[in-house]
């Protein structure tokens, strides 16, 4: 059973047309038995998925199509209680779309809804781990503390960007935001424990982006080397660096080359463990839900099988 999961608000409104018109046409023409349900505001998705998932052991084939941005994939993967018996499907409509750009999801929606009703192709991926003292959360893609999650915690809030997504421009209210964070970034030094012993610290702290895959921020290559069925996890952690210096490596970051540039530290690990001086905004595929200034992360124990 086919069961999509659609964020209608997802890139100002564009997630109710496309399934309006070209994914409910498709379904019904085809005469695909499904479900669907909408969102109506944060954590419903979650909950739906949730309830879907708790029944999946009573279908043969249980298919939760998530059709939203980053952030709602992100709240799916909050309500997967079997992923044995789950599977999960992504159609991207939102801004940023990291998950899919690396994952090499068609932008059609026509060819990503063909080969989902196939079923043709499921993998296992990794998926992220992080916990705080009051709260733990999954991710697909990253979870980043500081600079990262202050961008999109920044963009969140931003009338600019909503008006920009119906354009197809929001990443623009990226660009923006993170220079003014450059220059505004809280004062913090962090310490990095990592489970082969290492034990790095990192004074002028900017942020650490812990990443399943290679893109987070709309396509900036932060972790050039992630592999998300290794099953271990990359770090892209920037520390004492003026804003002058962020400004400079950032664009290199979308070749993935910013490695070359001191005070970026590129790491593989399976557990880590970061302590700031300061609390920081923390984020999970681009939603921000806390300030922290400890968290733990690793890779979670269980795969996630996606068709692709």
């Amino acid at each position: 059973m086919f069961h999509f999961v659609v964020n209608p608000v997802s890139r100002s409104g564009k997630g109710l047309k496309i399934w309006k018109k070209k994914i409910e046409p498709v379904l019904r023409r085809n005469g695909v038995v499904h479900t669907v349900s909408f969102s109506e505001k944060r954590g419903d998705v979650s909950g739906i998925c949730r309830e879907l998932s708790e029944k999946s052991a009573a279908e043969e084939n249980c298919v939760i199509v998530v059709l939203g941005g980053d952030g709602t994939l992100n709240d799916a993967l909050q309500g997967i209680v079997d992923f044995e018996r789950t599977t999960l499907a992504y159609i991207p409509t939102g801004s940023s779309n990291d998950f899919a750009r690396d994952m090499k999801i068609p932008k059609s929606v026509k060819k990503s809804l063909r080969r989902i009703l196939s079923l043709e192709n499921p993998i296992l991926i990794d998926v992220g781990e992080v916990s705080t003292a009051s709260r733990v959360r999954r991710f697909a893609v990253s979870a980043g503390l500081g600079f990262d999650a202050a961008v999109c915690c920044g963009a969140t809030h931003s009338r600019v960007k909503k008006t920009l997504n119906k354009f197809g421009l929001g990443k623009l209210t990226y660009l923006a935001i993170a220079i003014g964070q450059a220059f505004g970034a809280p004062k913090s030094d962090c310490i990095v424990e990592l489970d082969d012993g290492r034990k790095i610290k990192m004074n002028g702290f900017f942020f650490a982006a812990s990443m399943v895959h290679r893109f987070e921020g709309g396509g900036f290559k932060f972790c050039p080397s992630a592999d998300c069925s290794d099953g271990t996890m990359n770090m892209c952690a920037v520390y004492g660096k003026s804003p002058l210096g962020i400004l400079i490596a950032l664009p290199f970051a979308f070749f993935g080359l910013h490695g070359i540039f001191r005070g970026i530290d590129l790491l593989e690990f399976k557990t880590a463990r970061l302590t700031a001086t300061v609390p920081l905004w923390l984020h999970t595929d681009g939603e921000v839900w806390q300030k922290a200034s400890e968290i733990s992360v690793r890779t979670f124990p269980q795969k996630l099988r996606i068709i692709l």
